[in-house]
């Protein structure tokens, strides 16, 4: 689902009553919350939060012809009373210029691009979350949620913790499909199990629950596996008569930040690029430049007192 927001029908009827009394337009006060509309839901018959959470702020607003600007803000350092939450939705309130009561007049959902909020800690800075929003008096609106640069959405790291965070599978050895294994050895025979989301990226480690760890050791089923593309490859000393259930733990390999120095598992070292004239990275300290063991880079220079010094032998009288 989308990020989006709509007035409601609530706040549409405000706006036309504002108009026909020549009532000003008064915004009140914003809500947050980490409720989820349904997919097919109708942002402007929804009249509540489905789960509040706290209330935020409303700045900067102003208007350009059929144009209102104005931003939504919650901060968590003035609200340090608000655990951590998901903001997923938002609602604006106004005032009724029939009754003076206060109701509903914009909607809004982050969809599935739900925002962590952190917790205020008077030991890290506050974080602070702004939303513009533009409501426009127009018959073809497209409205959209943004947030400030630098904020990971939920789609990018989702993206990310597919490729290098452990998910959990899981799978059952199925007793057919078994062939000869052809590089011989203990294990005499391999399977080649089908599993969509496996890749030969992929870093696996598969563990049999209680249940099924006895008959795992009956018939040998090797506790090594190997990633392919859509298939995990499982080795054993005996074809097993009878399917056996198993956890897959899959992590994302991490070769593209680290390189592996020696060959065994967890002895890389950081690749670093070198640096040129318009990409940061590292360099070597080399002749005429000292390091100290804080890694403080200096020039091996002479003082301005030895230079004055040299000078003044230079061109003395007798040196002219």
């Amino acid at each position: 689902m989308d990020q989006a927001y709509k007035p409601t029908t609530h706040g549409l009827a405000v706006m036309a009553a504002c108009l026909a009394l020549e009532r000003p337009f008064k915004i009140t006060r914003v809500a947050f919350g980490s409720g989820k509309v349904d997919e097919n839901t109708n942002l402007a018959d929804v009249h509540e939060l489905l789960s509040f959470v706290t209330d935020g702020a409303v700045c900067g607003r102003r208007h350009e012809n059929d144009r209102f600007f104005f931003t939504i803000q919650f901060s968590n350092a003035e609200h340090p009373e608000v655990n951590t939450f998901y903001l997923s939705e938002f609602m604006v309130f106004t005032e009724d210029p029939e009754t003076g009561e206060e109701t509903d007049l914009i909607y809004g959902t982050l969809g599935d691009y739900r925002q962590p909020i952190p917790a205020y800690n008077p030991m890290y800075p506050p974080s602070t979350f702004n939303f513009p929003l533009t409501l426009i008096l127009s018959n073809e609106i497209n409205a959209y949620v943004t947030a400030p640069a630098g904020l990971v959405t939920y789609q990018d790291l989702g993206i990310l913790i597919d490729a290098l965070g452990t998910r959990q599978l899981p799978i059952t050895i199925a007793a057919d499909g078994w062939q000869d294994n052809p590089d011989g050895g203990a294990y005499a025979y391999r399977a080649d199990i089908p599993v969509e989301s496996v890749t030969a990226k992929l870093i696996p480690q598969l563990f049999y629950p209680p249940e099924s760890a006895e008959r795992a050791g009956y018939y040998g089923l090797s506790p090594v596996c190997e990633t392919l593309d859509g298939l995990l490859r499982v080795w054993s000393k005996a074809v097993p008569a009878e399917p056996i259930p198993a956890v897959l733990n899959l992590t994302g390999d991490a070769s593209g930040y680290f390189a592996v120095g020696d060959g065994n598992t967890g002895s890389g070292t950081f690749t670093l690029p070198p640096a040129t004239e318009n990409t940061l990275g590292g360099v070597k300290v080399g002749s005429g430049l000292n390091v100290t063991r804080d890694g403080t880079l200096s020039v091996n220079a002479a003082t301005e007192a030895e230079v004055n010094e040299m000078l003044t032998g230079v061109l003395t009288p007798e040196n002219k």
